[in-house]
């Protein structure tokens, strides 16, 4: 190939020769030059790294302090604790148990670790509890009631109407309850609670306030002492509902007549209905 270059006002016909002074390219992706490329990729990602754990050390550090401050201010100060649905438990002691005070900062106060501490009290069934900001908190107790005395080694307890024992009878908080005999361990405290209901809805003709005693035997059969009327009920409680209807007709029957003051006792077996009725004293 040929060139012409003009160079001092002469015309100059050659062949272009390469520059032989000219230093080679060095080629790409050498090793030297990998290596450099690196080196400088990893101090970035470093100082990146560095950056990035220094920002958040410094946000963790701001939230921290941000819940210290709020958590002591005295804006967040507990100015009324309400608590509902207790009647064995008086206020002190539910404050006592759940460690709470007026004062105390509401955001300050774990609310499921609250209720979780007032569900372990056997009179306890449920607890729940609410925060109103800034200082308000409610507490809302669900009971357990008591519906029968029990007796086990040497001392009485209060149990619920399932028979399921609550706590020991105390002597600042008597209450006059019915004794709850079992034979078994496993009888059927579901049925029982449901029989206290009926009483206690006066579904039947005696209320829970007229027994002095009730005895589940091994036989499957249920007692009842009526303490007012001076006679006892028996009936089995593989179909103690149906037991119940006849019970009931009879005892309105002879209630009518004029007759329950003169009965011992009234049992229904397979169907039928048994009236036991006082011996009248003979004159001598």
């Amino acid at each position: 190939m040929s060139t012409i270059a003009l160079r001092s006002g002469r015309l100059k016909v050659g062949v272009k020769r390469p520059n032989r002074l000219k230093k080679a390219a060095r080629p790409e992706g050498s090793p030297l030059a990998n290596g450099v490329s690196f080196v400088g990729g990893l101090f970035k990602g470093l100082a990146c790294l560095a950056l990035l754990l220094g920002l958040l050390g410094a946000l963790g550090f701001g939230l921290l302090y941000g819940y210290r401050y709020v958590t002591t201010h005295p804006y967040f100060a507990l100015k009324d604790i309400q608590v509902t649905g207790n009647s064995r438990l008086n206020y002190g002691e539910v404050l006592a148990l759940a460690d709470i005070a007026l004062g105390q900062n509401a955001l300050d106060v774990n609310v499921s670790e609250v209720e979780r501490i007032l569900a372990q009290n056997p009179w306890v069934a449920k607890a729940s509890v609410r925060r109103e900001l800034p200082g308000r908190l409610s507490i809302h107790l669900e009971e357990r009631q008591p519906a029968f005395w029990i007796q086990k080694n040497g001392q009485i307890l209060y149990a619920d109407a399932s028979g399921q024992v609550i706590a020991p009878v105390e002597p600042g908080q008597f209450h006059s309850l019915p004794l709850l005999e079992v034979d078994q361990e496993a009888f059927a405290g579901e049925t029982l609670a449901a029989i206290v209901g009926m009483m206690q809805s006066r579904d039947l003709p005696f209320g829970l306030g007229q027994i002095a005693w009730v005895h589940m035997t091994s036989s499957g059969d249920a007692e009842f002492q009526l303490d007012t009327e001076g006679f006892n009920l028996r009936f089995p409680m593989r179909d103690w509902r149906a037991e119940l209807a006849r019970i009931s007709a009879v005892w309105q029957d002879l209630r009518r007549r004029g007759e329950l003051s003169g009965v011992v006792s009234i049992a229904a077996v397979e169907g039928m209905v048994c009236v036991q009725k006082k011996t009248p004293l003979r004159p001598s």
